[in-house]
């Protein structure tokens, strides 16, 4: 073999194994990286039984009540049973939650009778109840009465622009009131707290 085509042979053969080396490093690294995400999605997996295994008493109650409650309303015979189920559903939840507040609050037995009315008139009108049941259910309240009067305004072609402007007045009229009484409620709320639990209730919306 001449000198000429043994350096063409040599060029050729490193440049062959430069490029067998470049694939024999991309699946080196694809498999490595599949190894990675399935140990990963294995970990996570694990994790999520262990999870469920170490599930506490107050989660397996609550997830015991969700499926009664989801049995509960696949039963009801009326839309008047469902939204009665929906209003036991919802006191559940609040008088679960205002109780929760007592140990994030940090107050002693004495001390939650007296804040817990108070918190209770705050938490009411942050979340105010909701209506369930057929679209023709009164109003609960004031505010989503003006609302409910407002909408059949607006539905109605034939209704006067003073009639509407008197329904958007009597709306902003009730939506400032709850907007005073909250303030007031939340006055008289911070009046029994200290810094700290103040602040753990403007971090939960409670106050502002």
């Amino acid at each position: 073999m001449s000198t000429q085509d043994q350096n063409t042979w040599d060029g050729w053969r490193n440049t062959n194994d430069r490029m067998i080396s470049r694939r024999v490093a991309v699946t080196t690294a694809g498999v490595a990286i599949l190894g990675v995400v399935s140990a990963t999605a294995f970990g996570r997996e694990g994790a999520g039984e262990g999870s469920r295994r170490e599930m506490s008493p107050d989660m397996r109650e609550r997830m015991e009540q969700s499926r009664a409650f989801a049995e509960r309303m696949r039963n009801a015979g009326s839309p008047e049973e469902q939204a009665r189920i929906m209003a036991e559903r919802r006191a559940q939840d609040r008088a679960r939650t205002v109780e929760g507040y007592k140990g994030q609050l940090g107050v002693s037995d004495e001390e939650w009778p007296v804040i817990k009315p108070r918190l209770e008139a705050v938490y009411d009108l942050v979340h105010p109840a909701a209506q369930f049941g057929r679209a023709d259910s009164r109003a609960t309240t004031p505010v989503d009465q003006k609302k409910s009067e407002l909408r059949e305004l607006l539905g109605n072609k034939d209704a006067a622009p003073e009639q509407i402007k008197a329904g958007l007045t009597a709306l902003r009229a009730a939506n400032e009131k709850v907007r005073q009484d909250l303030a007031k409620a939340r006055q008289d709320l911070r009046q029994l707290l200290t810094v700290r639990q103040e602040a753990t209730l403007v971090l939960s919306g409670l106050l502002d």
